[in-house]
């Protein structure tokens, strides 16, 4: 800080020029006891402190102004200013489905014939799922802001053996990601195939089939999964499962 700049602060003050003077002649590692003890230093100090906190306050005021300006700019240019909501997310685990739930299959739509059993028991609230400005009701999840969204699934088959003879029939495995928009029927977003030739001595036919891929969704589209076997490891919250998070793209 100038010494005029002080002088101005505290005009006719030789006793704190004096001060100024004995703390440029201080050297590094002296005592200050007798700067402490001089009443015209602590006024001086005061004087000081009282300079810097507006001058602090001043930057500060002048800091604020400008983002609010910046972010006024942003918006009135169609720059949305970011968010401090939790963006939309959903991990969602298998349940075990039954013969009975899979009869209310149709009440999802007119599904492909290779993927028929809409899975409509899900975990939304244990450890291993969860729930996050995305709706879950009956097998479905909602989406309730548009935006990219990436969705993924992954279903673990679980076959059992009947003997050798059965190996013959070779299961075929599908699983299927649909869309259900404002139209009547679901759309298929997402299918995965898989053909698995087990060997005869085992006691179950074990394969997972995963995907996933980055949609265009709207609010209030819904997403479910369905596939061709309800012969699946229900015990398993790792391995099968269903989600999708929006991404900021």
């Amino acid at each position: 800080m100038a010494i005029s700049k002080l002088k101005a602060q505290v005009p006719g003050s030789a006793e704190e020029l004096r001060c100024l003077q004995v703390i440029n002649q201080q050297q590094e590692g002296s005592s200050l006891e007798e700067l402490v003890t001089n009443q015209p230093c602590l006024k001086l100090a005061n004087t000081i402190k009282a300079y810097v906190a507006t001058v602090t306050e001043n930057v500060v005021r002048r800091s604020a102004v400008k983002e609010a300006r910046q972010s006024y700019f942003n918006t009135s240019e169609g720059q949305v200013p970011p968010k401090t909501a939790s963006k939309p997310s959903a991990h969602l685990t298998l349940r075990p489905q039954s013969l009975a739930q899979d009869g209310n299959s149709k009440r999802f739509g007119n599904l492909s014939q290779s993927c028929r059993h809409a899975i409509a028991l899900w975990e939304d609230s244990t450890i291993h799922s969860h729930l996050q400005n995305i709706t879950y009701r009956d097998g479905r999840l909602r989406v309730n802001q548009a935006g990219k969204y990436y969705v993924y699934s992954q279903i673990y088959f679980r076959y059992p053996s009947d003997g050798a003879s059965a190996r013959v029939s070779v299961p075929q495995l599908v699983q299927c990601i649909n869309w259900k928009t404002s139209y009547s029927q679901p759309i298929l977003l997402l299918k995965g195939v898989g053909t698995k030739c087990w060997a005869p001595e085992a006691n179950y036919g074990l394969h997972a089939l995963y995907q996933g891929g980055l949609f265009e969704l709207k609010a209030g589209d819904e997403l479910f999964v369905s596939v061709s076997s309800l012969a699946i490891d229900y015990n398993d919250a790792a391995a099968s499962y269903f989600g999708a998070f929006r991404l900021d793209l």
